[in-house]
């Protein structure tokens, strides 16, 4: 598999969620240059971003800063980057796409890095730097002020690195009543943040969706996804103070199994086992039943010393039905409060 084909998995359909300008599917061209050789630039904003990423950049300023290193006059300071990365405007001194090329490490021109494929881009900046496929694949890491991450976290983000088993009650209409058994993987990314990687197993089926967890306000979030996927599942939890053996919060998203767009929210706890390769694999739906969750933790390789009180607690934390919102729901407040604006239009 080609670098390029790596990107373009571990961003799927992602990209169009990113509030980067004029990206979506096919990448498109954008505004002439209003001097210099090159007539066109290909998805500027995305690339520059993507630059940050692979370099570990968390801040405009940081990323700033690496094109002065490598041109002590480039024309790229902190006003002009702000409007790059927004899509407002695209660099008129074709002598910044040189400096973006010498900022990667590559040896292609400053034409090549204008005029290139999104693609093309993210092959090259893997080749150079190393940087695996789902690191390019993070949002917008280049905040104004930098990203504070693990901010209040004692002991940084590496106390959450690991993985955990998840339980939760099932969404699907057709499991109603039974638990969800997930499991989570946190680790850190060349960029100095955490990636979550979330997978369920149903029917044969195995998803694993991820995303940048995002830290602050004693709190911890993130939006995962499949690569090839549109519907994401939000997670946001508690944030534990060490050793960090639990993770609890809530989830949302819509229903994957049912008929009909099931907007769905639940409780969801996290509790850290070792590493193994099987953990995946023993994903699974299961009766509520007294002493599972606790069978299944001793299973994955947990000494649990309050067996008992722990799975009795974990089960009535997570519950057994979710919250969710169905389309009579929704007829029902439009019966109620569309028909003064249906009658005035007719």
């Amino acid at each position: 598999m080609t670098a390029a084909n790596s990107f373009t998995m571990a961003c799927g359909t992602a990209w169009k969620f990113l509030d980067i300008p004029l990206i979506s599917g096919e990448f498109q061209r954008i505004a002439k240059h209003a001097r210099g050789t090159m007539a066109v630039a290909v998805a500027f904003a995305a690339k520059l971003r993507m630059a940050a990423a692979a370099l570990g950049c968390n801040s405009r300023k940081e990323l700033c800063a690496r094109f002065r290193s490598v041109n002590p006059a480039t024309q790229c300071d902190l006003d002009r980057l702000n409007k790059w990365v927004q899509g407002r405007s695209l660099p008129r001194a074709s002598s910044v796409y040189a400096d973006l090329a010498a900022v990667i490490g590559t040896a292609n021109s400053g034409s090549w890095v204008a005029d290139c494929s999104l693609q093309e881009f993210a092959a090259e900046v893997i080749a150079r730097t190393g940087v695996d496929a789902a690191t390019l694949a993070i949002p917008d890491s280049l905040s104004r002020r930098g990203n504070p991450r693990a901010a209040g976290l004692l002991g940084g983000a590496a106390t959450l690195t690991g993985a955990f088993a998840a339980y939760s009650p099932a969404w699907s209409p057709q499991f109603h009543g039974r638990l969800v058994r997930g499991a989570l993987r946190l680790a850190p990314a060349r960029s100095g943040t955490l990636m979550a990687t979330y997978t369920e197993s149903f029917r044969g089926h195995h998803m694993h969706l991820t995303a940048e967890v995002w830290i602050g306000g004693r709190s911890m979030h993130f939006l995962v996804r499949e690569p090839d996927g549109d519907m994401p599942a939000f997670i946001s939890l508690q944030l534990p103070g060490p050793p960090a053996n639990v993770l609890c919060g809530v989830v949302s998203g819509v229903a994957f199994l049912a008929h009909e767009p099931l907007p769905s929210a639940s409780r969801i706890v996290f509790i850290r086992v070792p590493d193994a390769p099987g953990l995946d694999g023993s994903n699974r739906f299961f009766d509520p039943a007294p002493g599972a969750i606790a069978a299944d933790l001793v299973d994955l390789g947990v000494t649990i010393s309050e067996v008992d009180h722990l799975d009795s607690f974990t089960r009535r934390f997570v519950g057994t039905h979710p919250t969710q919102v169905t389309a009579q729901d929704q007829a029902t407040f439009s019966s109620m409060l569309d028909r003064e604006h249906l009658d005035a239009a007719g």
